[in-house]
């Protein structure tokens, strides 16, 4: 199979299904590719998207939770358990990584809050024509499209305020805090509505919404959020197609790009023609495919400094013993409320507290775990803490494997999560139990934003420095971490990518 379209965007998360709809949108000829499959939800049937894959519930928990493991020491550096898996898991030297596998990437496993990061100023200084100002109004674009809201207070189920109130510190944002879900109008009583876009979803329903994905819709995902009306406009997608590499097109072939395309639907290899690339498959995956694409014989070349800057956002998960009997704490929201201790005494920085999320276990009810481990979800929570890592680590290419350096030792923020986690748990009584290795769902960096070849991957608009036409619209651009759920930010900067490319796209047929 070998055709041309305007514009191919790689991956369809945060970075490639903002950046492939706002160019479709425009009235470009985009293509978007995904390895993962369409999950089988409510607003996904109300498409008439036909091949779905199961959310990993009940028995499809054994059998779609994971699609692959990664490890340099496994043969061939992978080993794929299932192509329409949920996610995909790698143990690398000092990290863990979790990535999603799915139309609409991350978003059915992120847990819907919608913030820009927590510390001002996060776009300032990095590159000619960014700032927090000139960012501000790619974040108010995606907050509209998510239909970003904040939640009433009866909205918000067993807020960590509200249960710990006198005995813990925590933050009021939650009771401010935009959130990516449809909040029921009766929370007790949630109803199907039909979208601007004619999609069907329901309310959000506590306990259903999480991070093994939205089966009603009640989280606003990327796969109706921004496709479903981007299709309308002519954007093709093609699920279940993973980009093996970007190479120049030979002479005689259409477009300056040729992307080999493996069909997971037939096993055949494609050739997908373009002048335009947009990778946007996942920080992992996007380090991944450059750095094959860069390496091989008759690759792109250049792009010295990709896979430097590496990093995990200061990622920490943790597991809240709380053995509450009283309710099904499953049964909520999936943020509950944030904790932010004041440092005292010694402990005193000059950085930024960590942002420490209090989260809801994924409801056990059609898990097909035992006994004791559905109460330990019903009965607890899961913690996660984010903040400024040194985003020093590095990921090679090394005889075909995907190989990631990452020392946490080098990152303060990771002592500071546990030491706040400790003091709640001596503050509670309620022990928390963590992993001194961390384990990031948000890494970053990679092939970053920069002034030149000598500090950067890609300029301020996302094109690749001596690619023209190849750009990276995903977290592998972010110079330096988020501190907080960054998918907004992720977004923000795929849709500053697409603006710029836009102009520039309308701006040559102009002159032509």
């Amino acid at each position: 199979m070998s055709d041309f379209t305007d514009v191919i965007v790689i991956g369809s998360g945060f970075g490639g299904a903002v950046s492939a709809s706002r160019i479709a949108e425009a009235g470009i000829k985009v293509k978007l590719i995904e390895r993962g499959p369409w999950r089988d939800s409510v607003p996904v049937r109300s498409m008439g998207i036909k091949n779905r894959a199961p959310f990993p519930t009940g028995w499809a928990h054994l059998t779609h939770l994971v699609r692959t493991l990664r490890n340099s020491k496994l043969p061939g550096g992978r080993m794929t358990l299932n192509k329409k898996g949920f996610m995909e898991v790698h143990i690398g030297k000092g990290l863990n990584i979790v990535c999603s596998s799915n139309v609409g990437g991350g978003s059915h496993i992120y847990s819907g809050l919608n913030v820009k990061p927590p510390v001002p100023g996060y776009w300032d200084g990095i590159a000619d024509g960014l700032s927090d100002d000139q960012m501000d109004a790619h974040y108010e674009s995606v907050f509209r499209r998510m239909q970003s809201t904040v939640p009433a207070p009866k909205q918000v189920k067993q807020s960590i305020r509200g249960r710990f109130a006198g005995d813990l510190d925590t933050a009021p944002e939650i009771d401010q805090l935009q959130m990516g879900l449809l909040f029921a109008e009766d929370p007790d009583n949630p109803k199907e509505v039909i979208t601007v876009d004619g999609v069907t979803r329901c309310e959000a329903t506590p306990g259903e919404d999480g991070n093994l994905g939205s089966p009603g819709g009640g989280k606003a995902t990327l796969d109706f959020a921004y496709l479903a009306r981007a299709m309308k406009h002519g954007l093709e997608i093609l699920d279940l197609r993973e980009a093996l590499a970007v190479r120049p097109s030979p002479e005689g072939a259409p477009g300056r790009y040729r992307v080999n395309v493996e069909n997971h639907h037939t096993g055949e290899f494609e050739s997908h023609y373009a002048d335009t690339v947009i990778v946007a498959a996942g920080t992992l995956n996007t380090l991944h495919l450059l750095l094959r694409s860069r390496d091989t014989k008759g690759g792109l070349g250049g792009m010295p400094r990709l896979g430097q800057h590496f990093g995990s956002n200061g990622d920490f998960m943790a597991y809240w013993n709380l053995n509450d009997r009283t309710q099904d704490l499953t049964k909520s929201n999936p943020v509950r409320g944030l904790m932010r201790l004041e440092q005292e005494g010694d402990g005193q920085t000059n950085r930024p507290s960590p942002l420490i999320a209090e989260a809801a276990c994924p409801s056990p009810d059609n898990l097909p775990i035992p006994g004791w481990l559905k109460n330990k979800f019903r009965r607890g929570s899961l913690v996660a803490g984010m903040g400024a890592d040194a985003q020093d680590g590095t990921v090679t290419l090394e005889k075909g494997k995907l190989k990631i350096d990452y020392n946490p030792d080098d990152s303060e923020i990771f002592a500071e999560i546990a030491d706040t986690l400790d003091q709640v748990s001596e503050k509670t009584g309620k022990k928390i139990y963590y992993l001194k290795r961390p384990t990031t769902v948000h890494p970053t960096g990679g092939a970053c934003i920069g002034r030149g070849l000598e500090d950067g991957v890609i300029d301020g608009n996302g094109e690749v420095f001596g690619h023209p036409g190849l750009y990276v619209a995903d977290a592998a651009a972010l110079p330096k971490p988020p501190a907080g759920p960054p998918a907004m930010t992720i977004a923000a900067w795929a849709d500053h990518v697409a603006e710029c490319f836009i102009a520039k796209f309308q701006a040559a047929e102009v002159e032509s």
